[in-house]
């Protein structure tokens, strides 16, 4: 059981590593403002996957509202933007 933990952790580290990328060569601002939005997933993600590693399930609650504080602070982001920039 333990290598699906370690399977599951180098995904998510991966692809938080091809996040890391797009958010630096963004060519829009909208693209680093789901950059960003796709990375708190992948912690929230991660996170969780540790707690299953630990069996403790404590800081669901917690998480719950970071991933629902950074999914709305994502859609606020993107529409102040929306009306500063012009479609392309």
């Amino acid at each position: 059981m333990m290598w699906v933990f370690a399977v599951s952790f180098a995904l998510l580290a991966v692809a938080a590593l091809l996040v890391l990328v797009r958010m630096l060569r963004g060519k829009t601002t909208l693209d680093r403002i789901v950059a960003v939005d796709v990375l708190v997933t992948l912690l929230v993600a991660g996170t969780c996957v540790g707690m299953g590693l630990q069996q403790d399930g404590s800081n669901i609650a917690l998480l719950a509202a970071f991933a629902l504080l950074a999914f709305i602070g994502s859609i606020s982001a993107s529409k102040l933007v929306e009306k500063k920039e012009p479609y392309r």
